[in-house]
This record gives C-alpha cells, sequence and structure tokens, in this order.
C-alpha cells in the first residue's frame, strides 16, 4: 500500500476538518493514482417506497385490462 507523505498527510487533515462542518461525507483518503477522493455517504432508501410504486402500477395494469375486456 502507498505511504502518505506529510504534505499529503497535512493535506487530508485539513480536507478532513472542513469536512466536519458538512454532513453526508466520508473521510478523504488517496487513491493509488494520487487522487483525494471524497465520498459521500450512502444513505439506504426504505424499500417500502419501491413496493409502494409497484402497487400503484399494478393496480394501473389491472384496472386497464379490466378496461380492456369489456
Amino acid at each position: 500500500m502507498y505511504t502518505l507523505t506529510e504534505v499529503e498527510k497535512s493535506l487530508i487533515y485539513k480536507i478532513n476538518e472542513i469536512l466536519n462542518d458538512f454532513e453526508g461525507f466520508e473521510k478523504p483518503f488517496k487513491n493509488h493514482n494520487g487522487d483525494i477522493i471524497i465520498r459521500k455517504k450512502l444513505i439506504k432508501k426504505k424499500a417500502n417506497d419501491s413496493s409502494i410504486l409497484t402497487n400503484i402500477f399494478k393496480e394501473m395494469i389491472k384496472n386497464d385490462v379490466k378496461k380492456n375486456r369489456v
């Protein structure tokens, strides 16, 4: 694994200080290409939202099939 220089450590530390004022970001890190990566935290959405939407479409399709049979 790549070892950070003192300048890189200092830079990442200062970025961390700034990110402490903001929610929703992971700690920065340096990748193998030398880029400093700051990722947003993943927020899991409730699966219930997608099932509600699925049920709405099911009802719409069911109603359309009934209309076409008449």
